[in-house]
């Protein structure tokens, strides 16, 4: 593996036998979409395995950090059979020991301990992303970085708030506010503190911009939930 890496690849576990391995892939695509959207790829398992060169070209030149559900490994191991030695090799139950013992199967069945659960996991990738790249020298081939990710994992598009006249794009706010419903945040006035603060998490937001954002998340909130209603 060579250090010369413009970003860290993340190979998460393809198996649906065990929470653990829908928690792995949550959280990799928490970490792609909303803590480390501009320093990760995400490499298809099933596609690496089966022998594309493009994803195992990327984890043979890039830092690659895998992420298992279980004691078996099989991400590690098919990525270091194929690739040569990953950079961090994360296992879902020496991360969270006991706390899976109550979470699903099924990302359609989210509890408020599958959330905490793959946020646990997503914060500790993001950490192992921020290690990798202290030790790695920024690389001209970032375009190449771009070919290995797998499509059916590219970070989601952002949304769009208009502050002080002009529109800000604001990364996976369609997902951020689908935290917030699932934490039960209302849309009624004076909620737009609780939007901020979630937002805020991934978002630098200048004190003197406060009450512009306040607004527009809570006018925005407010769509996105009546867009959902209309879905259902």
């Amino acid at each position: 593996m060579s250090t010369n890496a413009a970003k860290v690849g993340i190979i998460s576990c393809s198996g649906e036998a065990i929470p653990e391995g829908t928690i792995s892939r949550l959280a990799t695509r928490r970490v792609l979409e909303l803590l480390r959207p501009d320093a990760t790829v995400t490499l298809c398992l099933p596609l690496f395995l089966a022998g594309n060169e493009g994803e195992r070209n990327f984890a043979r030149t890039h830092p690659t950090i895998t992420v298992d559900g279980c004691s078996k490994q099989c991400a590690k191991w098919g990525t270091e059979k194929h690739s040569g030695p990953v950079s961090s090799a994360l296992v879902v139950p020496e991360i969270l020991g006991t706390a899976t013992t109550t979470c699903h199967l099924s990302c359609r069945e989210v509890s408020e301990t599958d959330l905490e659960a793959v946020w646990t996991v997503s914060e500790r990738i993001a950490a192992e992303v921020d290690a990798v790249l202290a030790t790695s020298v920024p690389s001209d081939t970032a375009a190449e970085s771009s070919k290995a990710q797998c499509a059916c994992s590219s970070p989601v598009p952002g949304g769009t708030l208009t502050i002080r006249g002009a529109k800000v794009a604001i990364p996976a706010l369609n997902l951020i506010f689908e935290q917030c419903v699932g934490r039960g945040i209302p849309t009624e006035d004076g909620e737009d503190r609780a939007l901020l603060d979630a937002v805020r998490i991934y978002y630098a937001i200048a004190p003197e911009d406060e009450t512009e954002y306040r607004s527009a998340l809570h006018q925005a909130y407010q769509e996105f939930r009546s867009a959902a209603s209309v879905e259902k």
